[in-house]
């Protein structure tokens, strides 16, 4: 049983386009090149980094290597790479924010077909950024665009002696 809709009036709506009216040719072209050049123009800017945003480099006033361990079913650890020390101990299921973080750097590393295994950099910038550097693939994370409340769980990682001196 089909029901038909009405407007405030009583007269049945219409939907469009129908046999009767159908969308102008020249709407549907426009949109099919609207279409056709965004995806031409992502292609050329993927392909030769036009339009590409570079970081600059900056000189690191502080740093530390780190390292997930998320193999234990029931814990994940984030520790210091170089000694060992536990920084973070985290349910596996929800590791909150710096696991997690670790882990999609863990991630795009294996879709670059790079060994999992080695350490992340957590280096506090001259500029006063906090970022996550993978030395493997070269992605870096930029820790202020996940606010002020994640940025400080890796500014509790850091030793902050070093970046005073």
């Amino acid at each position: 049983m089909s029901r038909r809709l009405t407007s405030v009036d009583g007269k049945p709506l219409k939907f469009y386009p129908t046999p009767e009216r159908p969308i102008p040719a020249a709407i549907l072209v426009a949109a099919g090149l609207l279409a056709l050049s965004t995806v031409v123009f992502g292609l050329v800017s993927n392909r030769t980094g036009v339009g590409a945003f570079h970081t600059p480099a900056i000189q690191t006033v502080a740093s530390r290597a780190l390292a997930l361990d998320d193999t234990n079913p029931e814990i994940a650890v984030v520790s210091d790479a170089n000694t060992g020390e536990r920084l973070l101990e985290a349910p596996t299921a929800s590791g909150g924010f710096a696991v997690e973080s670790l882990r999609n750097l863990k991630r795009y590393r294996t879709i670059r077909g790079v060994p999992e295994s080695g350490a992340y950099t957590l280096a506090l910038k001259a500029d006063g950024r906090l970022v996550i550097e993978d030395p493997k693939t070269g992605r870096l994370v930029e820790l202020r665009a996940f606010g002020r409340e994640n940025t400080e769980v890796f500014a509790g990682f850091l030793n902050w002696e070093d970046a005073k001196s």
